[in-house]
């Protein structure tokens, strides 16, 4: 895996910049932390994780796929990829559930997945999707909506974390009470009483 120093950024590290670019920092330096929340999604992850290829509803579904994008310096691991009897692709985030009820990073982690994809196969990847594991619900995403807002994000996250922008972090109690990280980043705060 190309090191962040090198310019190269991971999917689920631009996942993280999308929620709090404070929160993508501590990951990147090794700051990590469980809750309830993320034990959850480990929990939903390990069938998609652990999967074979299947196929079902006419569609090819490959899990744990490897993506990297060269003109965006991205790389990770889609969830799955869909496949379609005509060659379409769709990459899916499987997410438990809305991560403080946005799903902003999601959507932004799976366009970038798209956008390598589409990088790596030479064919345009149109739609992406969020399945929520709680709700046993299909989030459809249109990748042209999101392709720009991705890109520029993509930009700024590498700008911050290799210290040559100020990161522009606007904490909500909301936001900040759903991350695991928030006792290593704001230790001052009494928690409990929250």
């Amino acid at each position: 895996m190309p090191p962040i120093d090198d310019g190269w950024l991971r999917l689920s590290l631009l996942q993280h910049f999308a929620y709090c670019p404070r929160q993508a920092q501590l990951t990147l330096d090794g700051v990590w932390e469980d809750n309830a929340l993320t034990r959850q999604g480990t929990v939903a992850h390990v069938r998609v994780d652990t999967g074979p290829t299947d196929f079902r509803r006419g569609l090819t579904v490959y899990h744990s796929v490897d993506l990297a994008s060269e003109r965006l310096q991205v790389f990770g691991v889609a969830d799955s990829v869909e496949q379609d009897a005509d060659g379409n692709l769709c990459p899916v985030e499987h997410k438990h559930g809305r991560g403080a009820g946005d799903l902003r990073p999601s959507t932004v982690h799976v366009v970038a997945q798209a956008l390598c994809l589409e990088e790596m196969t030479g064919r345009a990847v149109e739609q992406a999707a969020i399945f929520v594991t709680s709700e046993h619900r299909r989030v459809a995403i249109q990748v042209s909506e999101h392709r720009d807002e991705t890109q520029r994000l993509i930009e700024e996250a590498r700008a911050v974390l290799l210290g040559e922008a100020p990161a522009h972090v606007h904490p909500t109690i909301r936001l900040c009470k759903s991350c695991s990280l928030h006792q290593a980043c704001q230790p001052e705060l009494n928690w409990q009483d929250s």
